[in-house]
């Protein structure tokens, strides 16, 4: 069993870049958190997966953890951006998450394979995440059945797409057709 702590992530931009990893998979048709082995393939991938065990299982139990924790980031991305979701209430109760008191107290996620690493790594990436003054620069696409997630760089915040070329333009149209349908 790995004990992954909270301060194995510690960088705003790595917490970031594996939330938005995480929350961007099952897009388009494909979904890497189908089964173990699409998972960890989609995983060795991952330019902040180096130091992760190469070859440990993922069972189905945490790739569950995995969905849930997605489902959580992109609902409160969602929210950033606008859109009111009620996240699911169970999503972190999925993940053996425990209190540490040491030298100095903080949280652990017991890992007894890869997948459950990975979600408890997400889950304290976003613990760390929303404490940052950053948080609400993680945005998630309203547009319909996208939900691609995001941080939004632009100097005054108000970047509210994921590509205005698509989404944005596509939401423009149907508020002009339903103006003019008037």
């Amino acid at each position: 069993m790995v004990t992954v702590t909270v301060k194995q992530i510690t960088t705003a931009a790595s917490d970031e870049e594996l939330l938005v990893a995480l929350a961007n998979t099952g897009h388009e048709g494909s979904d890497e958190l189908t089964d173990p082995q699409t998972f960890s393939a989609w995983w060795a991938a991952q330019p902040f997966a180096a130091d992760a065990v190469a070859g440990r299982p993922a069972s189905r139990a945490g790739l569950d953890a995995v969905r849930a924790t997605r489902r959580l980031v992109r609902d409160l991305a969602l929210r950033h951006n606008g859109v009111e979701v009620q996240p699911e209430a169970g999503a972190l109760g999925l993940l053996p998450l425990r209190v540490v008191v040491e030298a100095e107290p903080g949280l652990a996620a017991d890992a007894p394979d890869l997948a459950s690493e990975v979600a408890g790594r997400a889950a304290l990436a976003l613990l760390r995440a929303s404490a940052r003054p950053g948080w609400s620069r993680l945005r998630a696409c309203p547009g319909p059945d996208c939900e691609w997630v995001f941080v939004d760089r632009s100097r005054n915040g108000s970047r509210r797409w994921c590509q205005m070329s698509e989404c944005g333009n596509r939401a423009k149209a149907a508020a002009f057709r339903a103006r003019s349908a008037r």
